[in-house]
């Protein structure tokens, strides 16, 4: 992709209304577009990251042997009326089709996939198994705040799993939360703690959040540095801040929701008649498990903890671009001439490379590869070509590059940025 053909707006200066760190970096560099209070437009770059970030999702789901759906974002009432939850959730947007027909925009969709589930499972032999998806939700919520922090329509990955006993679900939870952990250090995201929470709205007997922590975040959490028992507030009693477990004295910090897993036991499958035929021939209720994370609030947790004045910090599994190509005019061309070639040999060779060659001044393109961040800068200058050599910048959030080349051999340009990209993975 030539950057002049990008469809994105950068913006200069101080962005209106963005009340985060994170919120101003991804308005100031086009990632998202406000559409509706609580609701945005992603563009093409904004696009990018969120796919990279489902790809290691979706990678980690399958490790765990999940297997991909996808279910509407669209239900009828009668699914929430079947479960108990019609009258008592108030996030749930409701309407009416031109039919009479009352529908919901689901906010999460255990209702769902328990119909799904009752025309596939019949019997123990099938458990356990989980499935999942990448798909858009909707909450009605009162407020929306902090761009990609807290919205009305967002992007959510939500597994359901399905078991016969409780030391099943027990021991694919905890495979569950490994996972989780894997998805947040490969985003690159360095301050993620589980914590117990309560289990609200869903329901079942045991619930954790997976929390960044930063200041930003409008969560208060406590962390027990003595053994290592971490929840949020609505479990630790506020009046003594106490550890539940050791009794030492827990410290309070805020902390960014971007993830949630729950053991509901059979609440779903019992108010909504979900059977299999046991061992014994009898019919029972499978035990069900659910796991979230929020794709668009990942996107902007990384915003949050790794930008820096001048843009967003990705790391090469989450930018929307691996390699920025940035030729810097001569009088004769060749800068630009050479610029152009490295960028089509990368793209020859399977790398997502963006290429800079207007008629612009150098610091405009510094400045919009900042909030760009391909974490692989290649600057082809007349200065460097006089030794036949690229000068080369990391921007990453998950390796220290402090000793990495600082110039690429002209003739060793693609096997040296190959290996580079190896390095960061």
């Amino acid at each position: 992709m030539k950057i002049e053909n990008l469809c994105v707006k950068r913006l200069i200066g101080d962005v209106a209304g963005a009340t985060t760190k994170g919120h101003k970096i991804a308005v100031k560099g086009g990632y998202i577009h406000q559409t509706f209070q609580g609701g945005y437009t992603f563009s093409p770059i904004g696009w990018r990251v969120i796919q990279n970030i489902e790809n290691i999702i979706r990678d980690e789901m399958n490790k765990i042997d999940g297997q991909e759906i996808l279910m509407p974002v669209v239900s009828t009432a009668d699914l929430w009326r079947e479960s108990g939850r019609y009258e008592t959730v108030d996030v749930l947007a409701k309407f009416k089709g031109r039919s009479g027909t009352e529908y919901v925009l689901n906010p999460t969709h255990e209702e769902v996939v328990v119909d799904f589930v009752k025309s596939v499972l019949e019997t123990y032999r099938q458990m356990p198994f989980m499935v999942y998806q990448i798909q858009t939700k909707f909450r009605d919520e009162l407020r929306a705040r902090a761009g990609l922090i807290r919205t009305r329509e967002f992007i959510m990955k939500d597994a359901y799993s399905f078991h016969e006993t409780v030391e099943d679900l027990q021991e694919y939870y905890d495979r569950c939360l490994n996972a989780y952990h894997n998805v947040f250090r490969r985003c690159g995201l360095k301050k993620v703690e589980h914590v117990l929470s309560a289990t609200g709205d869903m329901g079942g007997s045991v619930a954790h959040e997976f929390q960044l922590i930063n200041e930003m975040g409008e969560d208060t959490i406590y962390l027990c540095d003595k053994c290592g028992f971490n929840a949020n507030k609505e479990v630790v009693d506020n009046d003594t801040e106490k550890c539940p477990q050791c009794g030492a004295k827990m410290r309070s910090v805020r902390g960014i929701e971007i993830g949630n897993i729950f053991q509901l036991g059979t609440k779903y499958s019992k108010s909504m008649n979900l059977e299999y035929t046991a061992a014994d021939g009898s019919s029972k209720n499978p035990i069900m498990g659910c796991y979230g994370i929020g794709v668009g609030r990942t996107m902007a947790a990384i915003m949050e903890e790794s930008a820096d004045e001048y843009g967003p910090i990705w790391n090469i599994e989450t930018a929307p671009f691996a390699v920025e190509v940035i030729g810097l005019a001569d009088k004769d061309g060749r800068t630009l001439q050479l610029a152009e070639q490295i960028y089509n040999d990368l793209r020859t060779n399977g790398i997502e490379v963006l290429l800079d060659n207007r008629d612009a001044r150098a610091g405009e393109k510094f400045a919009d590869a900042d909030l760009i961040a391909a974490p692989i800068r290649l600057i082809v200058s007349a200065k460097n070509l006089a030794n036949n050599q690229i000068e080369v910048k990391y921007r990453v959030n998950n390796h220290d590059t402090s000793k990495f080349a600082t110039t690429f051999n002209v003739d060793s340009i693609m096997s040296d940025v190959i290996k580079t990209i190896d390095l960061l993975k």
